[in-house]
């Protein structure tokens, strides 16, 4: 008889442990979302304005920018590193870019080799990254700092005031759309989808965790761990140069203060979507989240009226909590 009545509850048991350990697992996207989800809700009760598809395509226009340079930071904090010197990156990417365009007098046929001209800036200057930081094993937020300081220096060098004549066919781009949805944000979703297939899919992506979770461990996988500290500080560089070209067709301008403190908003939304901060875990996803979630909330700031230092004050609350929620599995031993 007892045999009998073990058979309904011991089914019960697994499917009760596979919803914990999907609970568990997911934690993180299933916050962000749902807060996302809040936000979404009680914007569109207070902001009439807020629930205009004119709105929803500027928000998702919005989350070009500072989603393209969370990307790259995404994989370098996934290494257990960090990338101070993105936001500087773009901004040198597109200072440059804008000099020549206005020295050649707005060449239009200059826009496809100066596009490739500020990708190759880019991973020239992640590579420098990934240089110091392999052969010095210093501390990256210290190296990637100093580098970003050098390029400030750089940027102010190019340019005090902001540089016109950008070819007109060069601002199309970021104009460009198919009926009513933006050409851009269609490219932004398919590189969300290649990165995505890239980390969980590729070698080399899960190199990326691999070194993240123990340099140590990873070295005696035979894992080649500077190339792979390279390649992600070479990418997340790579993505900067990418928002720097971005910024330039959306302001039109080469303006010396590109970008200013993306750097900071990138850690946040990849903090934000469950990606360790001490490397190894997360998603792709959660980083999507944060972005969204960021994005979005400063668009109902916008709408609301609130008080930019109020704004700052918010974003400062959100990095302390993110920090605090996912805090290094060490402090948790």
């Amino acid at each position: 008889m007892a045999v009998a009545q073990a058979g309904p509850s011991s089914g019960a048991a697994p499917r009760s442990k596979k919803w914990a350990s999907f609970l568990r697992n997911n934690a993180s996207l299933l916050l962000i979302y749902g807060l996302i989800l809040i936000v979404g809700l009680y914007a569109a009760t207070q902001a009439e304005h807020f629930r205009t598809m004119s709105n929803m395509a500027n928000i998702l226009r919005q989350t070009i920018l500072l989603g393209m340079i969370a990307i790259g930071q995404s994989v370098v904090i996934l290494t257990g590193g960090i990338d101070f010197s993105v936001a500087m990156i773009a901004r040198v990417v597109a200072l440059t870019i804008a000099t020549i365009f206005a020295a050649q007098q707005s060449n239009p046929a200059l826009i496809v080799p100066l596009i490739l001209l500020g990708l190759v800036i880019g991973v020239a200057l992640g590579s420098v990254n990934g240089l110091l930081i392999t052969r010095t094993h210093a501390n990256p937020f210290i190296i990637t700092f100093g580098i970003a300081s050098i390029l400030r220096g750089v940027s102010l060098a190019i340019a005090t005031t902001p540089i016109r004549g950008i070819p007109k066919p060069y601002l199309k781009i970021y104009d460009a759309k198919i009926g009513i949805i933006p050409v851009n944000v269609i490219v932004m979703v398919l590189i969300w989808v290649a990165a995505w297939l890239f980390l969980n899919r590729s070698r080399l992506g899960r190199a990326l965790y691999a070194v993240g979770g123990s340099e140590r461990v990873a070295r005696l996988s035979a894992i080649r761990v500077n190339r792979t500290l390279m390649a992600a500080y070479m990418f997340s560089a790579f993505c900067a140069a990418v928002a720097g070209l971005f910024i330039l067709s959306r302001s039109g301008v080469g303006d010396p203060i590109t970008a200013e403190g993306m750097d900071f908003q990138s850690v946040v939304a990849v903090a934000l979507g469950g990606i360790s901060l001490y490397g190894g875990r997360g998603s792709l996803w959660g980083t999507l989240g944060g972005v969204l979630l960021l994005v979005m909330m400063s668009n109902v700031f916008n709408i609301l009226q609130v008080n930019i230092y109020v704004q700052q004050l918010f974003l400062g609350l959100i990095v302390l909590i993110a920090v605090a929620a996912y805090k290094s599995p060490r402090s948790a031993t």
